[in-house]
């Protein structure tokens, strides 16, 4: 593997640097796609007396009450359905985690499967997921410090406590982002050295958080205008297909069973889907972008040059 600078533009297109076999960022993104679509659709059929039960609040004219207690009945046991499918999207994160970083630092092709890298990457997961609770924790301590002021001093300095809050919260977020940073390059370096390799990633990022997070904030809003133009698009596809099917739709005279046929429809819920799935496909994509930067400051870190090990995995 060819060694590579770490500087602002090469973390942000890292991922068109990783040398190795073409074609891995199509494969990668179809086939996590079409797993997490399938993972989708059996969630639903779990849940799929839910899901009856609104499609017949709406088909049965609106009329909430008729339907409110079948709902709630069915709610919890639907809910506890679905939570079947969580081990299921733990484990295809796992896989598509290691063949992420097996690209990124060994330069490999696509392919997943469930290994030793995989094991240790789902320690790596759950490191981050207490990591995570203790920040949702400091970020409620964050809101009720200015609300606790307020109430101490009184209404008299509302106006204090609102902009304390929203400094607080603020200041908060960037340093969550900022130690997120520094602690992304975690799974990368799990993958290269075959070892749990979770805070070592502060001393590889040393210098670089910045850098990453500039690169995860130009990535995010690229992936940004991404989500807007596929919510505009489908939003235009839904009403042209809509206003056909149904001539006074725009005139606000149509009836709504007459609405909700044309929605059941294949005519509409065709060409929605494959837009839809389209759009799972640049999800995808963008998992695969988004770690590129913590990738490049493992690939970089001087440490691991100087013992001559870059590119000796395979």
């Amino acid at each position: 593997m060819t060694p590579i600078e770490f500087n602002f533009g090469n973390a942000v297109g890292h991922f068109t640097k990783t040398d190795g076999p073409r074609g891995f960022l199509w494969k990668f993104a179809l086939a996590y796609a079409a797993l997490a679509c399938l993972m989708q659709v059996f969630s639903v059929f779990l849940q799929w007396p839910i899901y009856e039960a609104y499609i017949q609040l709406f088909t049965g004219g609106g009329d909430f009450d008729q339907y409110a207690e079948d709902m709630e009945n069915m709610s919890m046991a639907t809910t506890f359905a679905g939570l079947l499918t969580m081990p299921l999207g733990i484990l295809l994160w796992v896989m598509f985690e290691g063949a992420n970083q097996r690209r990124y630092m060994r330069g490999a092709g696509f392919g997943v499967r469930i290994g030793a890298d995989e094991g240790r990457l789902l320690l790596v997961g759950l490191i981050w997921i207490a990591l995570f609770i203790g920040m949702y924790i400091g970020f409620a301590i964050m809101i009720a410090i200015p609300v606790a002021v307020g109430l101490a001093i009184g209404s008299d300095a509302a106006m204090l406590a609102v902009l304390l809050g929203i400094v607080l919260v603020l200041g908060y977020m960037l340093l969550v982002l900022w130690l997120s940073a520094r602690l992304s390059a975690a799974a990368a370096l799990t993958v290269r050295d075959k070892q749990i390799r979770f805070f070592e990633s502060w001393r590889v990022t040393r210098g670089k958080g910045w850098t990453i997070l500039g690169a995860w904030i130009v990535l995010g809003l690229i992936a940004m205008l991404v989500m807007i133009a596929f919510y505009l698009l489908l939003f235009a596809l839904g009403a042209g297909i809509l206003s056909v099917q149904v001539p006074d739709l725009m005139d606000g005279r149509a009836p709504d069973d007459e609405i909700m046929a044309a929605v059941m429809s294949p005519v509409f819920w065709g060409p929605m889907l494959v837009l839809v799935l389209g759009f799972a496909v640049a999800q995808s994509m963008l998992m695969h972008i988004f770690s590129g930067p913590a990738a490049l400051a493992a690939r970089t870190d001087p440490e691991w040059i100087s013992e001559g090990t870059l590119g000796a995995f395979e």
